[in-house]
């Protein structure tokens, strides 16, 4: 088990109502996918994409691509990925006060809201229930939210050893990389440091650790931070997975373009 006290929990990536039940095969030729559900608010419906050092990667979907779904939802974005999710040790509580601290002091202008219920419905009828910690004074995506269990965690990311078996042969969440505007960079890096309890950023970014330990070892994943291309505008997220120890030779990189949105995914060991 990690000994961080903040690990990265999963990454949420936005595709149309469709790829949740007929997968086009840039999806099925990369991942297992595992059953997901329906969540509370009857508006969106996922699946997963379970790894072996206890992330995922939710595909998540608006119903139907109903618009009046999407309409005033946070996640109302361009396909792609577009947030991700921390937590904390089931046997280390959640310190929101410790945060809001840290928050305060980094100068970034950064929050968060109190916690709120959430939940789903698994294909199996079994519920799940948490708690997300939503960020103020930042863009959905710019920083993390956080995802704390209510339910047994294994409810919510239930890994056997057939589904963390993928194509692609990841194991696990090596980076998710954060794209800001140029003038964004000290301010979203001031609050990264302050939300992964981190004074000082390594040359890979943020130090967070997994859910589960890789082979016996516990291994970090960072968040990045970096300003977008050629003076981009708004924010951009892409995710770095990890490849098994066995696995030879490198896999192409996912860049995927759905409608206004791209897919960003690469893959490192």
């Amino acid at each position: 088990m990690s000994t961080h006290t903040t690990q990265l929990d999963h990454v949420i990536l936005l595709v149309p109502y469709k790829h949740l039940h007929t997968p086009p095969p840039w999806i099925t030729s990369n991942f297992t996918l595992s059953p997901g559900g329906v969540h509370a608010d009857a508006k969106t419906e996922n699946r997963l994409v379970l790894f072996a050092d206890g992330t995922y990667l939710e595909l998540i979907a608006f119903i139907d691509d109903d618009p009046a779904k999407r309409k005033g939802h946070w996640w109302d974005k361009p396909f792609g990925i577009v947030d991700f999710a921390l937590t904390t040790p089931k046997d280390r509580p959640f310190d929101f006060a410790g945060l809001g601290e840290r928050l305060e002091g980094s100068g970034s202008g950064v929050r968060y809201a109190e916690p709120v219920a959430g939940g789903r419905r698994r294909e199996d009828g079994v519920e799940v229930k948490w708690e997300v910690t939503f960020p103020v004074g930042a863009e959905r995506g710019e920083v993390p939210f956080w995802c704390q269990d209510v339910t047994a965690r294994e409810r919510r990311v239930a890994i056997t050893e057939e589904n963390v078996r993928h194509p692609c042969r990841a194991v696990g969440m090596s980076r998710v990389t954060v794209e800001v505007e140029t003038g964004e960079v000290e301010r979203i890096g001031s609050a990264l440091a302050a939300i992964t309890d981190r004074s000082r950023r390594g040359s890979d970014g943020y130090a967070v650790g997994n859910p589960i330990s890789n082979g016996g070892q516990s291994v970090d994943s960072w968040i990045g931070l970096r300003p977008l291309d050629q003076g981009g505008v708004g924010h951009r997220l892409r995710l770095t997975l990890r490849l098994s120890r066995e696995a030879k030779g490198g896999n192409d990189a996912i860049k995927e373009h759905i409608g206004e949105g791209t897919v960003l995914i690469d893959f490192e060991q």
